[in-house]
């Protein structure tokens, strides 16, 4: 069973992160550069521009063949880390699997069901108090937003996972306490400063992100539950009732 796992959860992550890599390169990714854009003082909001500032006739234009293989370069490195890191998703998924197996009590698993917890767990709920930034942003102290994330992601997911062992009302409203308990105490300050970036960017940078993430959270439970509900057979819950 741990071949199972081991050998399931990489497939899958590693096909999901794939997956994002690409919708990254295609969404994601020229939102990043243009706030860079906007990060060096290649282009200016509005209301800061100055009157030698409109036709750009006093920024340095680099050269196209370094930029484009600055581009093929990041490419590359962007699909190689979100490979990575949607492999041990995928290993941290089929472990939660294999550990809802274990519990009589613990509905049964589907690919949606895998798909809504995952994504509320590592990007939802952290997101709600520390929205992804583009460059140029500002944003609060990196230690105290690692910090926040971490425990934000930890309480959310120990929180799913009183739901899902215990059915009573009074589990369920000790669930509902630790999942808020990281936006009560709120998350890191973000200091004030003039906006860098135009909001609408950043707000389709949000936006963007987060549906990719999502999409890469379905394909990764339905691989999930295809290639580890087989070798498995029924003892592998398919959690059919999760969102009934």
């Amino acid at each position: 069973m741990s071949k199972t796992l081991l050998s399931g959860g990489l497939i899958a992550g590693a096909l999901a992160g794939v997956v994002v890599a690409l919708l990254q390169l295609w969404l994601i990714q020229p939102l990043i550069i243009e706030a860079e854009r906007y990060e060096t003082g290649e282009l200016a909001l509005p209301l800061v521009q100055t009157e030698d500032q409109p036709g750009m006739s006093t920024t340095i234009q680099p050269d196209d063949m370094q930029i484009e293989g600055t581009h093929l370069s990041r490419a590359g490195l962007t699909v190689i880390f979100l490979t990575l890191t949607w492999c041990g998703f995928g290993l941290l998924a089929g472990a939660s699997m294999s550990a809802a197996q274990m519990s009589t009590n613990v509905r049964p698993f589907s690919a949606v069901g895998i798909a809504v917890s995952g994504f509320a767990v590592a990007f939802l709920a952290p997101a709600l108090g520390l929205p992804p930034e583009l460059p140029g942003m500002p944003a609060a102290n990196l230690s105290s937003r690692q910090l926040w994330w971490i425990l934000t992601l930890v309480a959310t997911a120990a929180g799913l996972a009183l739901t899902l062992r215990f059915e009573n009302w009074a589990a369920r409203g000790v669930a509902l306490a630790v999942i808020s308990l990281p936006h009560v105490v709120d998350a890191p300050t973000v200091p004030v400063a003039a906006p860098m970036i135009p909001p609408d960017l950043a707000g389709l940078y949000v936006a963007r992100v987060l549906g990719v993430n999502f999409l890469g959270w379905l394909v990764l439970g339905a691989l999930l539950e295809r290639l580890l509900a087989g070798p498995l057979g029924r003892k592998l819950p398919t959690y059919r009732k999760m969102l009934d």
